[in-house]
């Protein structure tokens, strides 16, 4: 079950990530790449654990229940573990780069 919560959270990072290079794009458009780097990494772990927590709330039909259902204290000692073992800089990079390689006119 750990290892669902932790697929599902990585997923819910990249979710993340991803909206937030695109709203950074259109709403810093003027400021340099690493201010905008630096505005999705700086307090990444609390972002993270915020948005994953709302996303839990939404009611999903497609989602099974006990995915839906799991307690917040599994949810929270997934991402304690994950800061252990994810770099967030380097994490942001990898999305960055594997967005930029689809369409290099994007971003």
């Amino acid at each position: 079950m750990d290892k669902m919560v932790k697929i599902w959270i990585i997923n819910k990072a990249v979710e993340m990530v991803k909206g937030k290079i695109y709203k950074n794009e259109i709403v810093n458009k003027a400021k340099t790449g690493a201010e905008k780097f630096d505005a999705i990494a700086n307090g990444f772990w609390e972002k993270l654990e915020s948005y994953v927590l709302k996303e839990k709330e939404i009611d999903r039909k497609w989602i099974p229940n006990f995915i839906e259902e799991i307690g917040e204290d599994t949810v929270l000692a997934c991402i304690k573990e994950l800061k252990t073992k994810l770099v967030p800089s380097e994490f942001i990079q990898q999305i960055f780069d594997f967005e930029k390689k689809g369409n290099k006119n994007i971003l």
